[in-house]
């Protein structure tokens, strides 16, 4: 009897199921394809940010209540102390205090280590509300992944501490911290993201342990500051920024895309030695010859130029991309799920970083004195689309 309830292949019960699975399939399909274009993202072609009016953000160093951690009455805060090297065993290394994380919205502690082909060594500690402690009086952490001391005007001491990596610096100014005082367009008191550099060059003198064995190191490094009072997707959808360091010249810039447009988000920092030559906001930043990421689907240039005057100084400088260096998929880091990552992912935004290593060329003018740069750089690139 159960024999009878069987049809052979090509009956027409058989003939509805197969339609019927067609359909599904075409209704999955096409359900896939739209789902895809939700984040989907057109090539930028070309971004010029810039205006004739250039302003003065002066030149002067941030305070202890711009150093030290903040207290947030908001739902979605979040800060960092990011501070990075060039050693002089051909390694680099980026170390990063998160109070909270703008990916977990918790306390994290970060290293990451790169080889001489930028092959990476990534650790992470993430801790529960008041097992990191940050000082809202100056710049001073405490945790049990490291710290970070002010020690003076000019020193800092840093340590990370994790697994089998020990980084012991100490951290002496070369070339002076900034706070960009923020006049023209839009008031100090209606930002939403801050930032103030500590350190635009310093010496590092330390240890670097691996596995049990210490190694004495020294190299040149960066420290800045940054924190906001509400998601960072909800500020800006991109930005990139970067820093030059050749002979006694240390550049720093950044184009940042707000999602508000009053917002002048482009601080430009020139330094030669000890001393400020330049603190200013809106040059012309432009960004072009955009490619497109195979996996994380998002876009970052292979060109930026860099144009500023305000009569004494000039500043003119063209970065060309080398090769990326490191692409990272920020939900990954996010602590989501992998479905809440898809849901994400696929209707949502890619959040995406980008790490590249490339040449620049061009000169900085001062009054009728004009030297020409060339040399090797760093930019990265931060999407939220």
């Amino acid at each position: 009897m159960q024999r009878k309830l069987s049809r052979p292949s090509g009956t027409p019960a058989r003939k509805h199921l197969f339609k019927a699975s067609v359909g599904v399939c075409a209704i999955l399909i096409l359900l896939f394809f739209a789902a895809a274009s939700c984040t989907f993202v057109e090539n930028p072609g070309m971004i010029v940010s810039g205006s004739d009016a250039a302003l003065d953000w002066g030149k002067d160093p941030p305070g202890a209540a711009d150093r030290a951690g903040h207290i947030f009455d908001t739902k979605r805060p979040f800060e960092w102390w990011y501070i990075d090297g060039h050693l002089d065993t051909g390694e680099t290394f980026v170390g990063v205090f998160f109070d909270p994380s703008f990916t977990t919205g918790t306390p994290v502690v970060t290293f990451s280590l790169y080889d001489r082909n930028w092959k990476k060594t990534f650790y992470s500690r993430e801790f529960k509300k008041g097992e990191l402690r940050s000082s809202t009086d100056d710049a001073a952490i405490e945790s049990p992944a490291g710290h970070l001391r002010r020690i003076d005007d000019k020193t800092y001491r840093v340590l990370w501490n994790m697994d089998d990596l020990r980084a012991d610096f100490t951290l002496t100014t070369t070339a002076p911290g900034w706070r960009p005082r923020h006049d023209g367009g839009h008031g100090e008191e209606n930002l939403e993201f801050f930032w103030a550099v500590h350190q635009a060059r310093n010496r590092i003198e330390g240890t670097l342990t691996r596995n049990g064995e210490t190694t004495a190191v020294s190299g040149t490094g960066y420290f800045d500051h940054n924190w906001g009072i509400r998601p960072l997707h909800e500020i800006t959808n991109r930005w990139v920024w970067g820093r030059i360091l050749v002979d006694d010249y240390t550049i720093i810039y950044a184009d940042v895309r707000y999602l508000d447009p009053a917002v002048k988000g482009r601080p430009l920092y020139v330094a030669r030695g000890g001393e400020i030559i330049l603190g200013a906001g809106n040059p012309t930043i432009t960004q072009e010859d955009f490619v497109l990421h195979p996996r994380l689907k998002r876009h970052y240039p292979r060109r930026i130029a860099i144009y500023h005057s305000d009569g004494d100084t000039e500043v003119a400088l063209t970065i060309t991309l080398r090769n990326l260096a490191e692409e990272v998929d920020l939900l990954e880091d996010s602590g989501m799920n992998s479905f809440s990552q898809w849901i994400t992912r696929t209707f949502v935004a890619r959040p995406s970083y980008f790490r590249v290593s490339a040449d620049f060329e061009g000169f900085v003018r001062r009054g009728n004195v004009k030297d020409r740069l060339s040399g090797e750089c760093l930019y990265e690139v931060m999407i939220f689309e």
